[in-house]
């Protein structure tokens, strides 16, 4: 597969509708996307030989994924969006994030933090911090 610009990983915002159209947020300079597994420890000795070696057996946990980006501010509908969920109660937005070469990751997320900050000689920044809240569907990209 061809190589993408990491500008071409997106994240985009519901609008709210009840047949929701998604906006990117074109701002963002830096995105992450983080897929996270908790594993649950259910090693037990092994009764025929017990003096022997311990192996970890695992089962499988919680589910999350996170995303993350920073920018500089265009005042774009997509940030005002960001703003007044992560004022809201609960601050939950349908989101998703376009992974190139990859696939499209999609669900509900708990805005744990949008900050907007600036410097005196620069331009205005904003940054967004976020965790699923259930299940996040991904649709893989179709092999060209």
């Amino acid at each position: 597969m061809a190589k993408k610009k990491g500008r071409t990983l997106l994240i985009k915002l519901s609008d709210g509708q009840a047949t929701p159209e998604f906006e990117t947020l074109c701002a963002l300079t830096t995105k992450t996307l983080t897929i996270n597994n908790e594993e649950i420890d259910v090693t037990t000795a092994n009764c025929d030989a017990p003096e022997g070696a311990l192996w970890t057996e695992v089962l499988d946990g919680v589910k999350r994924v996170s995303v993350s980006g920073n920018g500089i501010s265009k005042k774009e509908n997509a940030e005002a969006r960001l703003a007044s969920v992560a004022m809201s109660s609960p601050p939950v937005i349908a989101a998703q994030v376009i992974v190139p070469n990859f696939g499209a990751f999609e669900g509900s997320f708990f805005i744990q933090s949008g900050d907007f900050g600036g410097d005196q000689t620069g331009g205005v920044t904003f940054s967004l911090s976020a965790g699923s809240t259930g299940a996040v569907t991904f649709t893989p990209e179709a092999a060209s």
